[in-house]
C-alpha cells in the first residue's frame, strides 16, 4: 500500500522514500479572535474520519478548542509519463468544506501546510531552494535564528524580490525534495524558519481570507511533493522536477512541437529582440510636457540599415513609443500616431521596410498602466483599493500612473488591439508590465482577487498570441507560462539593484542566487536577461557569456540618438554582434531544447547540457578553470538518435 495509517502516523512509500507523517503536525493554522482583536496560533490537530479513496485517503483535522474540522486529502503517485523521472504525492486542503464551529468570534486566515516535512537540524548539510529572484539558496548551518516570508508571486509589496516561481525545495546530498503550490499559489507564502531552537523549516502557508469578514476563499490548496536524485547539492534535478510540474500539471506546451504549424514563433525563435526607442516624455505630474524624439521613424529605418550590415539577418523590431505621447505617454490612448516621429504615413513606411528586409516588426504595446493625459482615460476601468480610491503605478511621462483593471480592460479597449495590427504589424508582439506585481480590485463593477487579476491579465495575453502568433511580455511568472512563448527571467548576477529595499530577515540568510527557473523553463518559453548595453559595467564579454551560460538570449534596446532608455544603436550592434553570432548560429539548436544536465564547475564556470545532445561550457571569469581559459565558451554534440 503506498499510503496506510497506523496510530496517527501516515506512511508514504515510494519506489526512492518511505515517508512517514505526523498527522497531528500536518497543519498549523493562525485565527483572527473579534472578541479580543488578537491573532490565535493553533499547532495541534488530531486526525478523525479516514475515509478511503480510489486512489488516496481523505480525513478531518480537528483541532475542537477552536471548533476547526479540516478536510484534507493525500494521494501518492509513482512515476508517470513525466519529463523527468520524479516521484511523491500530493496533500490536498478542500478549502470550501472547512467548517469553522467558532467563526462567530474565531475567523481562520492562514493555513500552514506540512511545517515538518523538510524540517532539519542546524547542523545538518544541506540547502533549501526558496523562490525569491530565479531561486535562491540558503544553507542549513551558521545562519542567526530568522524566520522570513517569501511570497510565492511578487505583489508590489515585496516587488523587491522579484517572485515568479511557485515552488521551494530542499536538497541534502543527492536526494532532493521539491514542494510546487500547484493551487491556492495566488495567495501564499513560502515561511523559511532558520535554527528556530536547533531546527530549520520550510512550507507551505496558505492565506485563507484577506480580513476577517471575508469569506473563506473557496478553491482547494494544494501542495505536490516531488522526491528527486542528482548530483551532489545540485539543483537541477529539482529543476527538471518542477519543469515537469509545469508541463503535466499547469499545461504548459513545449516550444519545440509548437514550431510546426507557427511560422511566427518558429521564426523568432532564431531572431533577436530588438527595441527602437522612439520617443519619450519628461516624467512630470501631470504629464503635460513636450516629447522628446530619440528616433523618428525615418532614422529607425537607418538603425534596420546597420543592423543588416552588420550581419543581424534575422530580429525581432519591436518599437517603444510610437503611439501619441510616446512611451509611457497617453495609455491607454494609442492613436493618433505620434505626429513628431513621422505620424501613420511614415510608421507604415518603416513596417514596409522592416518586413521588405526579413524582419519581424511589431508594437511595443502597455495595457496595464493609464494615464489622465490620454484623452481615452476612464476612471471606470482603474484598480480600486477598498476605500474606492485608485491604485496607482509610477510617474512616468504621462504623469501619474494608475494601474488598469484588466477584468475590465477589453471592454473598454479591445478594439485597438486589431486597430493596430491593421497598421501593418507582423511577428512575435510584446506586452510592456505585463505580469508584474499582482493586485486586487474593489471595485463593484469588475472585483479582483489576486487570482483573478493574474488570469484576467493572460487572457488579454492570450489574446495577442492568438492574433499575432507568438506573444512576449516583460516577466514570466509560472502562472503566466501556459499563455507566452517569450519573458523576461531575472539573472543571478543582476540582483544587487534590488537588494538595499529586500528585508532583511531574508538577506542575512542569502547564500547565493542560482538560475533555478531558467534551467526549468529553457524549452518551455523563450527567455532573456539583460540588453546587452546593460552588461558594461562587468564587461560586454563577460554578461554576454554569463546570459549564454543560463540558456537566455542576447538581446538589445537602441535609440538614434542614445536617449530615452535605448543605448546609442551603433554601440549595441558593435557589442552584440559576437552575442549574436554564438547564440543564434553557433547555439541556434538549442533554444527549443529542454535542459538535461546543469553543473557549476566553479563560481563562474558552469556546463548545460541540453536534450539533443548539445552541451556549452562557460568561464565567465578572469582565472582558467580546467583547461578553459578565462571568458571562453567550448560547444560539444553528441549525437542522439
Amino acid at each position: 500500500m503506498p499510503l496506510r495509517i497506523e496510530n496517527q502516523t501516515l506512511t508514504i512509500t515510494t519506489k526512492k522514500r518511505e515517508l512517514a507523517l505526523e498527522l497531528e503536525t500536518v497543519l498549523r493554522a493562525r485565527l483572527y479572535d473579534l472578541s479580543v482583536l488578537r491573532d490565535i496560533q493553533v499547532t495541534e490537530f488530531a486526525p478523525r474520519l479516514v475515509q478511503p479513496l480510489a486512489d488516496g485517503i481523505r480525513l478531518q483535522l480537528v483541532n475542537e478548542a477552536h471548533g476547526l474540522f479540516i478536510p484534507v486529502e493525500f494521494r501518492a503517485e509513482a512515476d508517470g509519463p513525466a519529463l523527468s523521472n520524479v516521484e511523491g504525492f500530493r496533500v490536498t486542503v478542500k478549502a470550501g468544506w472547512i467548517c469553522e464551529q467558532m467563526s462567530i468570534n474565531r475567523r481562520l486566515m492562514t493555513l500552514d501546510v506540512l511545517p515538518e516535512l523538510m524540517a532539519t537540524h542546524v547542523g545538518d548539510e544541506g540547502l533549501y531552494l526558496l523562490p525569491d529572484f530565479c531561486g535562491t539558496l540558503v544553507r542549513f548551518k551558521e545562519h542567526v535564528p530568522t524566520v522570513t516570508r517569501d511570497r510565492l508571486y511578487m505583489t508590489q509589496a515585496e516587488w523587491e524580490k522579484l517572485s515568479v516561481m511557485n515552488c521551494f525545495g530542499l536538497k541534502q546530498g543527492k536526494q532532493g525534495t521539491l514542494a510546487i503550490v500547484h493551487q491556492g499559489d495566488f495567495c501564499c507564502h513560502a515561511v523559511t524558519e532558520v535554527n528556530q531552537e536547533g531546527v530549520n523549516r520550510i512550507y507551505a502557508s496558505f492565506g485563507v481570507r484577506h480580513r476577517p469578514g471575508e469569506p473563506i476563499k473557496q478553491e482547494d490548496k494544494e501542495v505536490i511533493v516531488r522526491f528527486t536524485e542528482g548530483r551532489e547539492n545540485g539543483y537541477v534535478d529539482l529543476a527538471k522536477a518542477y519543469r515537469d510540474s509545469l508541463v503535466n500539471e499547469r499545461g504548459v506546451s513545449p516550444l519545440k512541437p509548437r514550431l510546426a504549424d507557427n511560422p511566427t514563433l518558429a521564426y523568432s525563435v532564431g531572431a533577436m529582440r530588438t527595441k527602437i526607442f522612439h520617443g519619450m516624455k519628461p516624467s512630470s505630474l501631470d504629464g503635460n510636457v513636450p516629447i522628446k524624439v530619440n528616433a523618428t521613424f525615418a532614422q529607425a529605418e537607418a538603425i534596420l540599415d546597420s543592423m543588416k550590415a552588420a550581419g543581424i539577418d534575422k530580429a525581432i523590431v519591436t518599437l517603444v513609443g510610437w503611439n501619441l505621447g510616446g512611451h509611457d505617454g497617453a495609455y491607454p490612448q494609442k492613436f493618433p500616431i505620434e505626429p513628431a516621429l513621422g505620424g501613420e504615413e511614415g510608421l507604415r513606411k518603416l513596417i514596409s521596410k522592416a518586413k521588405g528586409m526579413g524582419y519581424q516588426i511589431v508594437p511595443h504595446d502597455n495595457n496595464t498602466d493609464m494615464y489622465m493625459a490620454g484623452q481615452t482615460y476612464d476612471p471606470e476601468v482603474v484598480l480600486r483599493h477598498e476605500d474606492n480610491t485608485p491604485v496607482l503605478g509610477g510617474i512616468w511621462g504621462g504623469g501619474q500612473a494608475a494601474k488598469a483593471c484588466p477584468v475590465a480592460y477589453f471592454d473598454r479597449y479591445g478594439p485597438d488591439v486589431t486597430r493596430i495590427r491593421d497598421l501593418g504589424f507582423e511577428g512575435h508582439y510584446y506586452c510592456d508590465a505585463q505580469s508584474n506585481p499582482l493586485y486586487c480590485c474593489h471595485d463593484p463593477r469588475h472585483p479582483a482577487d489576486e487570482e483573478q487579476f493574474g488570469f484576467s491579465q493572460c487572457k488579454l495575453t492570450q489574446a495577442y498570441r492568438t492574433l499575432y502568433g507568438a506573444v512576449s511580455q516583460e516577466m514570466a511568472p509560472a502562472y503566466a507560462l501556459p499563455f507566452i512563448d517569450e519573458g523576461g527571467v531575472c539573472s543571478p548576477h543582476h540582483v544587487a539593484w534590488p537588494m538595499p529595499y529586500v528585508d532583511e530577515t531574508l538577506t542575512r540568510i542569502i547564500d547565493r542566487v542560482v538560475p533555478f527557473y531558467q534551467l526549468a523553463v529553457h524549452g518551455l518559453i523563450l527567455y532573456q536577461q539583460q540588453w546587452i548595453h546593460g552588461h558594461r559595467h562587468a564587461g560586454v564579454r563577460r554578461g554576454m557569456l554569463r546570459d549564454l551560460a543560463f540558456g537566455a538570449r542576447p538581446a538589445m534596446e537602441v535609440s538614434y540618438n542614445g536617449g530615452g532608455n535605448g543605448d546609442l544603436y551603433t554601440d549595441s550592434i558593435r557589442d552584440v554582434i559576437e552575442g549574436y553570432r554564438i547564440a543564434y548560429e553557433e547555439l541556434a539548436d538549442t533554444h527549443v531544447e529542454l535542459v538535461e544536465d546543469y553543473e557549476e564547475l566553479a563560481p563562474e564556470a558552469s556546463r548545460i547540457v541540453y536534450a539533443n545532445g548539445t552541451a556549452l561550457t562557460v568561464n565567465w571569469g578572469d582565472t582558467p578553470v580546467g583547461d578553459l581559459a578565462p571568458l571562453s565558451y567550448r560547444i560539444e554534440r553528441e549525437a542522439r538518435g
